[in-house]
């Protein structure tokens, strides 16, 4: 709810200043579909919605809104979730792409932010995934059951 409270908090400030940029950060599973975490997926898809929606409703009023909705980035997500009978280790090893910096992440936020764009996607393979999924979600559903499939394979193991 920190995310809804402080957009509506801002949106009312710099309406009436006519002037303002509010970035909400979403996560590139507020775009796609995310098999092992839907719970997750379900507030980042929220967050995206709020935002494109704030992002409308403000452009007249000079308010511009932009939703972050990066890939992996290094930070402790990964150390701090849990998961049921998986080692966090094996867990890594089957996510096929890096984490990004976030020295980097933050570069590429500003630079969304400075070309006003409404859904600021990186790295690269992120920007891709997202528009194969608006080409074919068929195709990320197949791609989202086979990371389901190597997933409950870890949970078959001795954990």
């Amino acid at each position: 709810m920190g995310v809804l409270y402080g957009a509506v908090a801002a949106y009312k400030i710099m309406a009436r200043q006519d002037f303002g940029h509010i970035v909400n950060i979403s996560s590139l599973s507020g775009l796609i579909p995310f098999p092992t975490n839907i719970p997750y997926s379900t507030t980042k898809y929220a967050i995206v919605g709020l935002s494109v929606g704030l992002r409308t409703e403000g452009e007249a009023l000079g308010v511009k809104v932009s939703a972050v909705c990066p890939g992996f980035v290094e930070s402790n997500i990964y150390t701090a979730s849990e998961a049921v009978n998986v080692s966090k280790e094996d867990l890594m090893e089957i996510f096929p792409f890096r984490k990004v910096p976030v020295h980097d992440a933050a570069k590429k936020i500003l630079r969304g932010i400075e070309r006003n764009d409404a859904i600021i996607v990186f790295p690269g393979y992120a920007k891709f995934i997202w528009l194969l999924h608006r080409l074919s979600a068929r195709l990320i559903a197949r791609t989202n059951r086979k990371f389901i499939m190597d997933f409950r394979k870890l949970r078959t193991r001795d954990n």
